[in-house]
C-alpha cells in the first residue's frame, strides 16, 4: 500500500488545527516562557563538549566535521526545535491530549519545554538524551520553564535506555523520533517502540524529506505499518503514523510482525521519484 503524500490520516483534525499555529491569550502566555529560555540560550556563551551518538547537529552535511565543543548558543541555532515547529508541538500536544509521551533525542529541552506545558494534569513526557552535558542542561531549562516535575529526561544512548524506558513508561500515546538521523538506527528504535504504543497513538518522525538519510527508513516502516491498519503520511519532511484505535497487532508465535520493517531498506531515490 502506498504511502499517502500530504493527506491527513486519523489525526488530521489535530494535526491541521496544529498546523494553523493559532494560540489562544492563555496559550500564548505558557508559550512566552519558551521564549524567555529561547532568548537565554541565543545568548549563551558557555561552551559544551559533546558526545554525538549520531544524532548530529541540524544544519551540517555528512561531509562537515562535527566539533567535540561547541557553544550552546551555536548548539540552539543548530539543532534546538524552531519557534514555528515548537508551537506546531505545543498545539498537537494539546489537541491529541495524550497521556504517556516519548520523545527521542532531549537536546537542550526546547521542544520538550513545549510539548510539557501542553500536557494535561497527570499526563507526563520522557525525553531520552545520549549527551550528559546537554541532558543536564535540558533538566535545568525544564525547571526554569516550570514543567521539571512533568518531565523526565533520561541520559544514555538510545538502544540501551530505551528497553527500560518503554517497559517502566509506556504504552506511549503520542511519540516523537527526532535523534540519531540514521536510517538502520531510525528503523530500529521504530521496531523497538511499536510493540509499546496504546491504540490511537501518533507518531512522528522527523527529517523525513527526499535525500534525507532517514527517508530510507521512513518509507519501509510507512510501507510495512500499513498492513497493520496503520495510516501514514508524508506532510512536507515529517512523517506521520495514526494506529487504530484497537490493538494493532495480533502475535501470534511464529507470525512476522507486520509492524517489522524490511530487512533490506529501499535506496533513496531523487526527490522526483519520491513517495506518493
Amino acid at each position: 500500500m502506498a504511502v499517502q503524500r500530504g493527506r491527513l490520516p486519523r489525526s488530521g483534525a489535530a494535526l491541521a488545527a496544529a498546523a494553523r499555529l493559532r494560540l489562544t491569550p492563555d496559550e500564548a502566555a505558557l508559550e512566552a516562557r519558551v521564549t524567555a529560555l529561547r532568548h537565554r540560550l541565543a545568548a549563551d556563551t558557555r561552551e559544551l563538549r559533546i558526545v554525538d551518538y549520531g544524532a548530529g547537529t541540524r544544519g551540517l552535511v555528512t561531509t562537515e566535521a562535527r566539533p567535540p565543543v561547541r557553544r550552546v548558543a551555536e548548539v540552539y541555532r543548530r539543532a534546538a526545535a524552531t519557534p514555528g515547529w515548537g508551537r506546531f508541538l505545543f498545539l498537537l500536544t494539546r489537541a491529541l491530549k495524550p497521556l504517556r509521551v516519548l520523545e527521542l533525542g532531549t537536546n537542550l529541552g526546547v521542544s520538550a519545554a513545549h510539548v510539557a506545558l501542553a500536557l494535561e494534569p497527570g499526563a507526563r513526557l520522557v525525553s531520552i538524551e545520549g549527551d550528559p552535558g546537554l541532558a543536564a542542561l535540558a533538566r535545568g531549562h525544564l525547571a526554569e520553564a516550570g514543567v521539571a516535575e512533568r518531565v523526565e529526561v533520561v541520559e544514555g544512548r538510545f538502544a540501551d535506555r530505551l528497553p527500560d524506558v518503554l517497559d517502566a513508561h509506556g504504552p506511549f500515546d503520542l511519540v516523537f523520533i527526532d535523534g540519531h538521523h540514521e536510517a538502520e538506527a531510525t528503523r530500529r528504535y521504530w521496531e523497538m517502540i511499536a510493540p509499546h504504543l496504546a491504540g490511537g497513538a501518533c507518531v512522528l518522525f522527523d527529517d523525513v524529506e527526499p535525500g534525507r538519510p532517514v527517508r530510507r527508513a521512513w518509507r519501509a516502516i510507512a510501507e510495512a505499518a500499513t498492513v497493520a491498519g496503520v495510516e501514514a503520511a508524508d506532510l512536507l519532511g515529517l512523517g506521520v503514523l495514526t494506529l487504530p484505535a484497537a490493538p494493532p497487532i495480533s502475535r501470534l508465535p511464529g507470525a512476522r510482525d507486520p509492524f517489522r520493517a524490511s530487512e533490506s531498506l529501499p535506496a533513496e531515490r531523487s526527490p522526483a521519484a519520491a513517495v506518493q
